[in-house]
Parts: C-alpha cells; sequence; structure tokens
C-alpha cells in the first residue's frame, strides 16, 4: 500500500494577507513532492466583515476555490486539497500541523493588522504547533539593496538550535544556495557586583566554540551546502534582524514549552516575527536531535 507523505499546510485569510504564503507554499510543497493542504476558518466570532456579521461560510469557499487557482499557476501537476472549518482559527491551525511537512501563515509588513495577527496567532501556533510553522510576509517591493541568495539561520548555543540547524542546512540543499549560521552574542555580566565580569575576549572564545559546536556536526551529513559562519557582537534578535535582510530564509529555534508558557515566544523569535522582512521558519525544539536522527 502506497503511503501518502505528509502535506505542506497553508492557512487562508480573508485579510488579503495570504497570497504570498499560498505562493510560497505551492513553491515548497511541489520541491518536497509533497501534497498541499488549503485550510481558511470561518468561526461565527473571528473574521468579522466590515460591517460587524459574521463571516459568510460561502465566502470562505469562494476564498479556498482562488487559492486553489493560485496554486494551479505555481504549481500545476502539485496535488492539492482545499479543507474550510468551522472552528477558532488557532486551535484548528495546530491539529492540523500534527499531520503536516509544515505550517504556513501569511502576514503584512508592520501594518496595524499585522501587528494585531502576527502578535497572536503566529505566535500561538508556532508555540505549540508538532511541526515547523513559516511566516511568509507579503512583499513589499522595497529599494533595499541586492544581496546574495541565502539561508540564514540563528544559533544559541542551547539544544534548541539543533532542529533549526537541521532544517536550515536541508533548506538551503533544497534551495541550491549557501547557508549563514549567525551567533550573537554578548560579554556576560559579573553574576554578583563583587565579582569580575568575564574578559570580552574569553566570551567571544566561547561563542565560537558554541557556533562550531552547532554547525560541524551537520557538515558531514550535508557536504553540498557551502556554509558560512557570523559571530556577532550584538542583541540576538537585532543581530538576525540585519543579518537576513534579503535572505531566502531566516531559521530560528524554539524550545518545547510547559503549559504556563506554550504561548510564547523567545525575545529572538519575536524579534524576527515582528522586525524581520523575509519569509521566517520557526522550527521547535522537542527532544535531542542529531545529523542521524532527523
Amino acid at each position: 500500500m502506497q503511503i501518502t507523505p505528509a502535506p505542506v499546510v497553508v492557512a487562508v485569510d480573508d485579510a488579503g494577507t495570504s497570497d504570498d504564503a499560498v505562493d510560497w507554499a505551492a513553491a515548497e510543497a511541489a520541491a518536497r513532492r509533497c501534497p498541499l493542504r488549503l485550510v481558511h476558518c470561518s468561526f461565527p466570532a473571528l473574521p468579522l466583515d466590515p460591517c460587524g456579521a459574521p463571516h459568510p461560510a460561502g465566502a470562505g469557499a469562494e476564498l479556498l476555490a482562488e487559492a486553489v487557482d493560485r496554486v494551479r499557476h505555481v504549481a500545476p501537476d502539485l496535488p492539492a486539497s482545499a479543507l474550510l472549518l468551522t472552528a477558532p482559527i488557532a486551535p484548528a491551525l495546530i491539529a492540523e500541523a500534527e499531520r503536516a511537512r509544515l505550517l504556513v501563515l501569511g502576514g503584512r509588513g508592520r501594518r496595524h493588522l499585522l501587528r494585531r495577527l502576527v502578535g497572536s496567532l503566529p505566535v500561538r501556533v508556532a508555540a505549540r504547533a508538532a511541526c515547523p510553522v513559516v511566516v511568509i510576509r507579503a512583499r513589499t517591493g522595497g529599494d533595499e539593496p541586492p544581496s546574495p541568495p541565502r539561508v540564514v539561520v540563528g544559533v544559541d548555543g542551547g539544544p534548541s538550535s539543533a532542529a533549526a540547524v537541521g532544517f536550515a542546512f536541508r533548506a538551503a540543499r533544497q534551495r541550491g544556495v549557501p547557508l549563514t549560521a549567525l551567533h550573537a552574542w554578548t560579554p556576560d555580566p559579573p553574576p554578583d557586583l563583587d565579582a569580575a565580569p568575564t574578559p570580552p575576549e574569553v566570551a567571544e572564545a566561547l561563542a565560537r566554540r558554541a557556533l562550531a559546536r552547532a554547525v560541524d556536526p551537520w557538515r558531514d551529513e550535508f557536504p553540498d551546502v557551502a556554509v558560512r559562519t557570523e559571530l556577532v557582537r550584538a542583541r540576538p534578535g537585532s543581530a538576525l534582524v540585519a543579518g537576513s535582510r534579503g535572505a531566502a530564509l531566516l531559521v530560528v529555534g524554539g524550545r518545547a514549552r510547559g503549559p504556563v508558557r506554550a504561548g510564547l515566544l523567545g525575545p529572538v523569535g519575536r524579534a524576527a516575527l515582528h522586525r524581520g522582512g523575509v519569509p521566517l521558519a520557526i522550527v521547535r525544539h522537542s527532544g535531542v536531535l542529531s545529523p542521524r536522527a532527523v
């Protein structure tokens, strides 16, 4: 019996923020050779039309039909299915993630609507989803200078980096572009007022060692991926936002959390989500991973 591979799932919304997400998800599913599943949630309390009335289910079906038509233009032979759910969007997407290879959400610049959505929906979904979550911002057509194509991954030196680094290596190989592994560091403050702070050169050496320890095990598994490591003396969130400008994809890790903090992302993930301008993959850590285990 042939086993159907897990799909890439993309959320289709009615706020005009999901067109680029649908395009990206279709191309990604085609590259991974897996099906695409388009999901729209229509719930009595969310969303509302401009008059305050519940969003009609018929409009949701039309949105899905339009999204499927977009998929046909991006990847005509891609197996795609559409699902209209009458359920709150965050729990529905988290449930879909249980059976997905990747979950893709849309986003739009820094407008008020995006701050409301990105500040809640992607954060809640990414912190609980069983698969990686990718947030795609609408293209703005800015005047930033061209940047070499690459995948950028943030390395924090802890176990949460393992899944993110592995995901980034695979994404770079899939796209045929180099990988930049970026680790930001700052001198450690003294543990108390009477102690001497860690010398900057010692802190930098420790940071360099942590970066190598996170990246080197994956090099043998992906010998065809060109890797550049960057050690930046800066706050991690700001360093990642600046270092990922023009990248094809930015990858950050996220620790699996207990029930109290399960709806939260760390400051680095929030900075990349709110201030980054490229597709962002949030990859949760859910156990000890190694290059041979994924």
